[in-house]
């Protein structure tokens, strides 16, 4: 996966500071719930200021958000490793989502308020500055996609960015939907929708009706 530009030594500062006091909430919401945390504990474990925390942070939500994305970067630099240079989308996709389910049964109840802030945060200013992300996961849908359109397996007339925010979308309701209906299987859920996305919902035998134009 194509590796961000190096950061500047202000950036770098601002980046420890976040990832220390992102860490320290993780800890403290694992001890007690992230319901029962308060920003002002958090600055107190961290040892910095409380406005400091809300220079950073605004709400606890963005705390949370943050540490997600430090795991998911984790995660991300970990499967590049075993993702080589010949694997196509189906195949790495499925890697990324199986790794993917894991993490999220394993931290459900972190899940309804990170979402929450996340679809707040569409069409704000923040949305837009973490559009680039390399913590997002729509990085690694792009880079597979790309290599499945350069091997001529994947459709070219939608950019690779376009299409890896389609494909997120989707795993974003399956997600939702794992969430909201008692007894499902993620691993399933994401299943369907690499199906879905490769396949598309019609039978394989279907001819598929061009859309009539409006007159």
């Amino acid at each position: 996966m194509t590796k961000p530009e190096a950061p500047g030594r202000r950036d770098r500062k601002r980046s420890q500071t976040q990832d220390h006091l992102a860490g320290t909430a993780a800890r403290l919401f694992e001890a007690h719930g992230f319901d029962a945390v308060t920003m002002e504990q958090i600055a107190a474990e961290a040892d910095v200021a409380k406005g400091t925390l809300y220079n950073h942070f605004p709400v606890k939500e963005a705390v949370l958000a943050h540490w997600i994305h430090l795991e998911l970067a984790r995660d991300l630099q970990h499967l590049a490793s075993d993702i080589g240079p010949d694997t196509r989308f189906a195949d790495g996709v499925a890697h990324i989502l199986r790794t993917s389910a894991d993490w999220c049964e394993r931290h459900r109840t972190y899940l309804p308020p990170y979402l929450r802030f996340r679809f707040l945060e569409i069409g704000t200013s923040a949305s837009a500055s973490d559009s680039g992300d390399a913590r997002d996961m729509t990085s690694a849908f792009r880079w597979l996609i790309l290599k499945s359109q350069q091997a001529d397996e994947m459709r070219t007339d939608l950019s690779a960015e376009h299409l890896a925010l389609m494909f997120h979308h989707l795993y974003l309701s399956a997600l939702l939907r794992w969430l909201d209906v008692p007894g499902l299987k993620l691993s399933e859920e994401f299943a369907n929708v690499v199906r879905l996305f490769m396949e598309g919902a019609a039978p394989p035998s279907a001819k598929i009706p061009k859309p009539r134009k409006r007159t």
